[in-house]
């Protein structure tokens, strides 16, 4: 690569001698010798092959190409200036980008007013999100291709930090007309004879952990049917009477208003009152992202 035609010493020198009219005068500006920035300008003009500024004893002009340059020199020193002020900024942890997973059966908009207190005061902070299933986000969060993620805190690796962020209650959805559709709440003891459809992402492995400690049966595992879908389509299964559905009570407006009096959405009740699905916030400790320890810190802070 051929070395550029001028360095942004020179520039500065440039700059300087424009502002204060001479040499001495620049020099006095820039803290250092006339004869250093005397220098500078020579060997500038002299790779460029053309004068810039008129020397006489009042001082220094600019010349006609000189003061196309000057313009051009403050351009250039200003991006220099923004640069090196976004890079602290970044380094600081105020500028940048922060990747954040999310899986898929947190509810739109939940994650959104957690951060919202963080997003006002740094605005030059952007959150970029993916979702996935927790086990995929957690796979990508070890790989440093995440910086948090936000999933259910079941079988989380010792190596990462989490923190609890919020409790979801998880109802059963029926289809209008089962039998037990008519009652105030179910048990899990009156679920136990019937197909519970799992979708990819509705917190399956959660869910069938639940069911497979509510329900202990040698042939549970035959009640279980896995579907590669998402949590609406799997409601749409519940609609067509295929089987009942584990779901976040705070799905529940999203499916009253989409399948209305198809689906009942039961209560599960039993000793030890409503199951629930436990979210966290998880990151690596060694993540060197300056933007996502800055979050970071303020989950721990903020915690809700």
């Amino acid at each position: 690569m051929r070395r550029p035609p001028f360095d942004l010493w020179q520039l500065l020198c440039v700059r300087a001698i424009a502002e204060h009219g001479s040499i001495h005068g620049a020099a006095r500006f820039l803290n250092t010798r006339q004869s250093a920035v005397s220098r500078s300008l020579h060997n500038l003009e002299e790779r460029l092959e053309v004068q810039l500024f008129s020397r006489s004893p009042a001082g220094a002009a600019p010349t006609a190409f000189g003061r196309e340059f000057i313009r051009w020199t403050q351009t250039i020193l200003d991006n220099v200036a923004g640069m090196n002020a976004r890079a602290r900024r970044t380094g600081k942890g105020e500028n940048g980008q922060i990747s954040i997973g999310i899986q898929t059966c947190v509810l739109p908009g939940k994650l959104s007013a957690f951060t919202a207190a963080f997003r006002a005061t740094h605005p030059d902070i952007a959150f970029r999100y993916s979702e996935g299933t927790g086990k995929r986000l957690l796979r990508r969060l070890q790989r440093g291709q995440i910086d948090v993620a936000i999933v259910t805190r079941r079988n989380l690796a010792p190596a990462l930090r989490v923190m609890p962020l919020w409790s979801v209650r998880i109802v059963a959805a029926l289809p209008a007309g089962h039998p037990l559709a008519t009652r105030p709440e179910v048990s899990w003891t009156d679920l136990r004879h019937e197909i519970f459809l799992i979708g990819r992402d509705n917190a399956g492995q959660d869910f069938e952990t639940l069911i497979q400690r509510k329900l202990g049966e040698p042939d549970i595992r035959s009640k279980i049917r896995r579907h590669d879908i998402g949590s609406n389509r799997i409601i749409a299964l519940v609609q067509n009477h295929e089987g009942v559905a584990l779901l976040p009570a705070s799905w529940l407006p999203l499916i009253h208003d989409q399948y209305g009096h198809d689906v009942t959405i039961m209560e599960i009740r039993d000793a030890g009152g409503s199951s629930h699905l436990e979210f966290g916030i998880v990151w690596r400790p060694d993540n060197e992202n300056p933007c996502a320890r800055s979050f970071t810190r303020y989950v721990e802070t903020h915690r809700p």
